[in-house]
């Protein structure tokens, strides 16, 4: 069984490789997205099913992403970096953020990201 460090590791690879169906794996059913960010404030997205939908329909598409720090405590995991991409209208994207992640049963119960970019409302 893999530890908390490793499920991390792995499930931000999935991400970064554009693998949703391997991310997907990795969610609980009810899984709750708590998301906080500079451009667009909060918005909170309940269950697999929303966060597949949500598709990427308002994010950037990602040109590379760089992650520094993990700290784990207990069953939560935060891991910081920062993404470069690019928007639907061509305009170039940079960002940084934390992410930090519940789990309950090796599965994501609920994630709570804290983005800061350069995208204007």
């Amino acid at each position: 069984m893999e530890n908390i460090r490793q499920l991390v590791e792995k499930i931000n690879r999935l991400f970064v490789e554009g693998n949703m169906e391997g991310f997907m794996d990795y969610l609980a059913e009810n899984v709750v997205w708590e998301m906080y960010t500079s451009s667009s404030g909060h918005t909170i997205i309940n269950g697999k099913k929303e966060v597949f939908d949500m598709g990427g329909s308002n994010m950037p598409e990602h040109t590379s992403f760089e992650f520094g720090t993990i700290v784990i405590e207990g069953d939560k995991a935060s891991v910081q970096g920062q993404s470069t991409g690019k928007l639907q209208d061509g305009t170039e994207y940079k960002g940084h953020f934390c992410d930090v992640y519940h789990f309950r049963d090796n599965k994501i119960s609920k994630i709570e990201s804290y983005v800061i970019d350069n995208r204007k409302s």
